[in-house]
């Protein structure tokens, strides 16, 4: 800080302002006075402030929007008919699970299961939120399979699209309602 007498010259009565350093005078410009850069600069701080938070608050609702959105979900019923020799029961269930990926094999972890005790049953997978789902489906011939784990070996199973060469997905939604009918023919390795 520098002090100096105000504009009257009253040496009694001394205000204090602040200096503020410049190039102005290396570039061969005015030097603007120490109280105009001060209250620039004090000027300038706020609006910078004031218009920084207008652009922050144009933006909130988009930022707000893109982080609230909940994932879609949707159902997926599969109707499960099984047409080889065994008879579908309480001991001799149809196993349906839904797989978030094509690639069903070992190591691939279901996104969801459900037994049905009723062969023509549907099994109704509720709020499914991944993307697509591929169908695989097994009957429990020796009776007494509790799921949470792959089929025995030797199981008759099927996935859903595979007669045409690949597994097929589904979009879970309104209109997700598959039908998967199998035999004997293919087994659990």
């Amino acid at each position: 800080m520098q002090s100096r007498t105000d504009g009257g010259g009253n040496s009694s009565t001394r205000r204090r302002y602040s200096t503020v350093e410049s190039d102005c005078g290396n570039l061969g410009m005015a030097r603007p006075s120490n109280r105009v850069m001060t209250k620039l600069g004090t000027f300038g701080s706020r609006l910078s402030l004031v218009l920084l938070v207008v652009v922050a608050l144009a933006h909130a609702p988009v930022l707000v929007a893109s982080h609230t959105e909940p994932t879609l979900a949707g159902d997926v019923n599969v109707t499960v008919n099984y047409t080889g020799k065994g008879e579908v029961d309480t001991s001799h269930r149809l196993w349906v699970w839904l797989f978030d990926t094509p690639e069903i094999g070992p190591g691939a972890i279901p996104v969801a299961e459900l037994s049905l005790t009723k062969n023509g049953d549907i099994a109704a997978f509720k709020a499914v939120s991944a993307a697509q789902v591929w169908i695989a489906v097994a009957y429990d011939e020796k009776g007494g399979f509790a799921g949470s784990a792959p089929p025995p070996m030797g199981s008759p199973v099927a996935l859903y699209g595979a007669e045409t060469g690949a597994p097929a997905p589904v979009t879970p939604g309104e209109k997700a309602s598959v039908t998967v009918t199998f035999n004997d023919s293919a087994r659990m390795p």
